[in-house]
């Protein structure tokens, strides 16, 4: 009897804390102070991620980029040093003229005078080719140097000034990574860091990456993906390019996996009880996309 008695008792304890911690659960989240309870602002919660880009890396000590909606381009330096110029790129207005193609390229070949067989022979200097017949260079005459930085008005290359392709043609070498945009790629370059690991892949590869990337960053899903860093060179660079993606894509908020639960700032007080009554808290190792997300 004596232990019917206990068992009795016993469901009734957990009956009665059953009751209890159901009765708490569905009380008005109104009736609770907020100082009841800590929670955390992430702290890229309100940052604007819209300048976030997808970074691949060079081994090279240059790289160039070239901006086709300002008709300008910088020699970047592993030094930090910077080496602006003005060009003049291509364009269809002209007879047998292209644009000038955007994409990541690499410089596959270089010729201190490199003669046109499709425009007459015309004499190239400093010649640095990395888009099949597309490259940088300077001409003979100085007629150009009106547009330069002005105006696009060539058959398809890169012109630039005499001396300014004088002194880039000394420094890059084969390899060196070339980004040519129009002001919105969702690609930038990075120079390798000693001690830092990184993994290179075939060109096929490296261009389904690039465009998986791209896509997670136009999602939202970049920061909570696991991006290797990824060497770019001649090796895995080939003369059509790689995607460059569109920054315009690129929205404002990015999914976070925080380490702790929080919130939104920008909520009320019992909105901010509201979340975290509402249980997910549980999901503290995965984004919580009914926080601060894509609002």
């Amino acid at each position: 009897m004596k232990r019917t008695n206990k068992i009795f008792l016993a469901a009734l304890v957990v009956i009665s804390i059953l009751l209890f911690n159901s009765a708490y659960l569905n009380k008005n989240t109104s009736d609770f102070s907020p100082k009841e309870f800590k929670y955390s602002f992430h702290p890229l919660a309100g940052f604007d991620f819209r300048e976030l880009r997808d970074t691949v890396y060079t081994n090279k000590d240059h790289y160039i980029e070239v901006n086709l909606a300002t008709q300008q381009a910088t020699l970047y330096s592993r030094d930090g040093s910077e080496f602006h110029f003005p060009i003049s790129s291509g364009t269809k207005r002209v007879l047998k003229g292209m644009d000038t193609k955007e994409g990541l390229f690499s410089i596959q070949w270089k010729a201190r005078k490199q003669y046109s067989v499709q425009f007459d022979s015309t004499v190239m200097l400093n010649w640095m080719g990395f888009n099949n017949g597309i490259g940088f260079h300077a001409l003979l005459g100085k007629s150009y140097y009106k547009y330069l930085g002005k105006k696009n008005v060539s058959h398809g290359c890169v012109r630039l000034s005499r001396e300014d392709a004088k002194i880039v043609y000394e420094k890059v070498e084969r390899g060196t990574p070339v980004l040519v945009h129009k002001g919105n790629s969702a690609v930038k370059i990075a120079f390798t860091s000693e001690g830092k690991s990184y993994n290179q892949y075939s060109y096929s590869e490296t261009y389904k990456l690039l465009r998986k990337r791209q896509q997670l960053i136009y999602h939202g899903d970049y920061l909570i993906s696991a991006n290797e860093k990824i060497l770019i060179d001649e090796k895995n660079i080939y003369s059509n390019g790689l995607p460059i993606g569109n920054a315009e894509l690129i929205p404002t908020k990015q999914n976070i996996k925080p380490s702790i639960l929080w919130v939104d700032k920008n909520k009320s007080e019992l909105e901010r009880l509201a979340e975290i009554f509402c249980g997910r808290e549980k999901y503290q190792l995965t984004f919580n996309p009914f926080l601060d997300s894509r609002n």
